[in-house]
């Protein structure tokens, strides 16, 4: 069961000339009231002598009585909507439903003689509409402030209670859609993203890359891109806004968005906690490689996700996204088409309503940014190793998700990734292209198992046989651990 609050409005009657309407197609069937704010308010789809003018006038009597005190936009508008496969809830469940939202937004509180004056209106067998005026018998307006979370928490209670489908909730933290508005400009401009998305990608790379905040401005400005950086009077950074070049409003304006615009995780705010200095703890072994220590530390991520806390646990998947992010700026081009869709496929799920504890992994997070700044190794056999790790650390932190209610992502991309890397004739690349995955390992030398290396099986491991990959590949392709740095 679903809740949809319209901006509010201004025009009573015209609402309720689309409720006992025909609808857009025809679609509204047996339009009536199935409560009402005292029980008595004229039902013109019942009783043929009420009619859509005395509701309205009834609906807004408070509003003609408050005078110039009343809001412009005073018409609130909720629908509630069940599942396909819910049952046909009769009249009066839907009367009860209706009263039980409204008491949690905050528009008519049980027992408040004073709450707004609303209707419920039926004109399909699986939704209803909610329509009340926002001013009280005080002649105040109602305290309805968050008042679409209040609803969707209501409807929890209530599809447990009636035995309803359970909808997932989302936690608030998926960046903004495009807006319609966008798409066409991009349509328009023949661009296969809009501005937005293409921001977005901008900025969290950059936010992946850079080891300061400082830098982190310079990354934005040298991909080309404009960007406003905005301060407080006493001179600390309030926040900042980027803009494509070129991508302008009607006015010739640069078309503006601000970091949490563009993601919750990207306003200034979350980037400065993410890029602060790190302090003492876990360090890995200096001789390394930056991806043999890159290998290393994603290795280590599905015990982290598995042990540690939910802080910590959102640390490592957040530092996880910058490695995805990072890696097609390095990595071969025969393979930056797969990264990249592992990198947007996972970027929702690189954020929950759990706060990170970013300090927990600090040391994964070095050993992301150093593969940008030491030279690419010869071969492919670490590429294909972190890879290897990658792809288990995805499956890792999809699981973690799962086991805590949350609603996102896959592991179809890297995965992909990883099988070109590590078992695909490669070679050497050309200047400029980063490392080139080795051929494959040298036959009949096999590295030990993980089982034999920890004395227990891997469920992360375990979930790669799936159905239908060639065994041979496999057998070709693990013996690349046997290389990695531990």
């Amino acid at each position: 069961m679903i809740a949809k609050i319209g901006k509010p409005g201004h025009k009573t009657r015209g609402v309720l000339n689309y409720l006992f309407g025909p609808g857009r197609a025809n679609e509204h069937t047996d339009a009536h009231l199935v409560a009402s704010w005292d029980g008595f308010a004229p039902d013109p789809g019942r009783d043929p002598d009420a009619t859509l003018a005395q509701l309205a006038t009834a609906l807004d009597l408070r509003v003609k009585q408050a005078g110039h005190n009343a809001p412009k936009s005073h018409v609130w508008h909720c629908s509630i909507r069940a599942a396909p496969e819910d049952r046909h809830l009769t009249d009066d469940e839907w009367a009860t439903i209706a009263r039980r939202v409204l008491d949690a937004t905050g528009i008519a509180p049980a027992g408040d003689p004073d709450a707004c004056r609303w209707i419920a209106v039926r004109h399909a067998d699986d939704h209803i509409h909610i329509v009340a005026t926002k001013v009280r018998g005080d002649l105040r307006p109602p305290r309805n402030w968050n008042d679409f979370l209040r609803a969707d928490k209501e409807l929890v209670a209530i599809e447990k209670e009636y035995g309803l489908r359970q909808v997932p909730r989302g936690d608030r933290t998926a960046a903004k859609c495009p807006t319609r508005a966008e798409q066409e400009k991009a349509r328009r401009t023949g661009t296969a993203r809009t501005s937005r998305e293409r921001l977005r990608t901008i900025v969290r790379t950059a936010a992946s890359a850079a080891t300061s905040t400082e830098e982190f401005f310079r990354v934005i400005k040298g991909a080309g891109t404009l960007i406003d950086v905005q301060y407080f009077p006493s001179g600390d950074i309030r926040g900042y806004k980027v803009a494509l070049a070129g991508d302008t409003n009607a006015q010739g304006e640069p078309v503006w968005f601000s970091g949490s615009t563009l993601a919750p995780d990207l306003s200034y705010p979350k980037i400065a906690e993410r890029l602060a200095p790190a302090a003492v703890g876990l360090a890995l072994p200096p001789e390394a490689t930056a991806w043999g220590r890159l290998a290393q530390a994603v290795d280590r991520m599905p015990d982290h996700l598995a042990s540690g806390g939910d802080e910590e646990g959102q640390a490592h998947i957040t530092v996880l996204a910058e490695a995805l992010d990072v890696l097609p700026m390095v990595a071969p081009a025969g393979i930056r088409p797969q990264l990249g869709q592992a990198a947007a496929a996972y970027e929702r799920a690189s954020r929950s309503r759990i706060r990170a504890d970013h300090q927990q992994a600090q040391a994964t997070r070095r050993a992301v940014k150093a593969i940008l700044r030491e030279p690419a190794p010869k071969d492919g056999a670490l590429l294909a190793i972190t890879l290897d790790a990658l792809l288990l650390a995805v499956i890792a932190a999809q699981h973690w998700h799962r086991t805590r209610a949350h609603h996102q992502q896959a592991a179809v991309h890297i995965r992909a990734a990883y099988q070109t890397a590590a078992t695909d004739p490669l070679t050497a690349p050309a200047p400029g292209q980063g490392p080139s995955p080795v051929a494959a390992a040298p036959a009949g030398r096999p590295g030990p198992s993980h089982t034999a290396r920890t004395g227990r099986t891997d469920p992360h491991r375990a979930r790669l046989a799936r159905p239908g990959r060639h065994p041979q590949r496999r057998r070709e392709a693990w013996p690349l651990r046997s290389t990695a740095p531990r």
